[in-house]
């Protein structure tokens, strides 16, 4: 697949994010999906773990949304510096909803091939939202 194609696919996958729309995110995604993050104890495998991971976020965070900063693409790989804000409604790492509005920054490197996400690394600033939902100091 050309890097057009690939940078569409992971417009489509931050697409179904913004929609809050599971269904549609799983299809992009290959049956052996793999997702790391320092946020998550061991690494999101397969189709059903991902929607459950999706589902943890979109409950904590009913209206969020990501902003792309910048998408770049390199072969079967894309980067993706996105801002997500959203406001925090429910429980997330153990932090019950505090009602705070909250933005923070990330980068996911996804691995594409054939038209389907097999992998993403997700790099975060944890920290930040911590801090804005008053469990750091500093918030």
């Amino acid at each position: 697949m050309s890097e057009a194609e690939n940078l569409q696919i992971a417009r489509q996958m931050w697409d179904t994010w913004n929609a809050h729309d599971p269904a549609s995110y799983l299809k992009l995604l290959d049956e052996k999906y793999t997702l790391e993050s320092d946020t998550v104890p061991q690494a999101i495998r397969g189709l059903e773990a991902a929607r459950s991971f999706m589902q943890i976020y979109l409950e904590a965070f009913p209206d969020l949304h990501f902003d792309i900063d910048q998408m770049i693409a390199s072969g079967d790989t894309v980067a993706t510096r996105w801002t997500a804000s959203g406001t925090h409604r429910g429980t997330l790492m153990g932090v019950p909803a505090t009602n705070r509005r909250t933005q923070t920054r990330g980068c996911t490197v996804s691995e594409i091939r054939k038209r389907k996400s097999i992998h993403d690394w997700v790099y975060w600033d944890t920290g930040n939202l911590l801090r804005q939902l008053g469990v750091l100091p500093g918030g």
